[in-house]
């Protein structure tokens, strides 16, 4: 349920980003809202909750500084592109990206932590490859920015399963190390803009903050819970609830892309089909011993 309630979440962000307000120029200036009004939410959360001295415990481990940068670094770059490629014309370099990445997960769970899959699991990574293949063709070759979503995501994942913490401690050091990047980009850029924010633009930059950072824990914590072919796999999810967001808001999808979104629709029909029988043999394995 993480990963489905994630995805539905992170498929409002492209109907959210339309409500932008006058004074936010770019996706930089949304990208580094997101990062300090985060901040703020997971601060108070974990003081609400008493989990404010875990945090500190984690920060004062200063010789795993370097992981935690590093892990702030991947997850930041993909903030920052989820909200700047829709403002520079890139929205179908970061939807490919986001159609690759699910495969790119399948592989490293199969390859990196021998992960299985069963029959059905076989055929929904099929047709989904089928509908990455056709969407490359469309697209004409591989972009800076299909290979950052594609490959920024696993390594990201990889190094939480290798340095394992909780969501949202890790979420919050995620955050804690952007947030310097962030606040010296408003005051570097656009320090002017700060003192004729309406108090509507805030409210605006706080529901980016919650939406971004609920989503993402829960983003969080389907991976650790899943295995990774299935979060993988599961992760298609978002890239078609994008899709009919944009549907309702208005958009149509050119002839040619059908085929894409129908193979990913059909690819998790199967999945879904997959995990009910699943669901159903295991039933069936209990009841004998009750």
């Amino acid at each position: 349920m993480a990963s489905i309630n994630a995805s539905c979440l992170f498929a409002l962000f492209p109907a959210y980003v339309l409500l932008m307000p006058e004074q936010a120029q770019s996706g930089n200036w949304l990208a580094a809202q997101r990062i300090v009004w985060s901040c703020v939410i997971l601060m108070f959360g974990l003081g609400y909750f008493g989990q404010f001295k875990q945090l500190l415990a984690l920060v004062r481990q200063w010789r795993m500084y370097p992981i935690y940068a590093l892990a702030a670094l991947l997850v930041g770059c993909q903030f920052w592109l989820f909200l700047w490629a829709p403002t520079q014309g890139q929205t179908l370099s970061v939807a490919l990206g986001y159609f690759a990445l699910p495969l790119v997960l399948v592989v490293v769970g199969r390859f990196v932590y021998q992960e299985r899959l069963r029959f059905l699991q076989w055929i929904a990574v099929a047709i989904a490859s089928c509908g990455v293949a056709y969407a490359y063709l469309l697209a004409q070759g591989l972009s800076w920015i299909v290979l950052m979503v594609a490959l920024g995501y696993p390594m990201y994942f990889m190094l939480r399963r290798r340095y394992p913490l909780p969501s949202h401690l890790a979420f919050s050091l995620d955050n804690l190390f952007l947030l310097p990047v962030a606040i010296i980009y408003i005051l570097s850029f656009h320090s002017q803009i700060i003192a004729f924010e309406a108090f509507s633009a805030w409210i605006y930059y706080l529901g980016l903050g919650v939406l971004g950072s609920i989503s993402m824990l829960l983003f969080l914590l389907a991976s650790r819970s899943l295995s990774l072919t299935i979060f993988g796999l599961m992760s298609y999810l978002e890239p078609t609830l994008v899709f009919a967001v944009g549907w309702l808001l208005g958009e149509r999808l050119d002839p040619g892309q059908w085929p894409i979104y129908l193979l990913i629709v059909l690819a998790l029909l199967v999945l879904a089909t997959d995990g009910l029988i699943h669901i159903y043999q295991q039933r069936r394995a209990v009841r004998p011993s009750q």
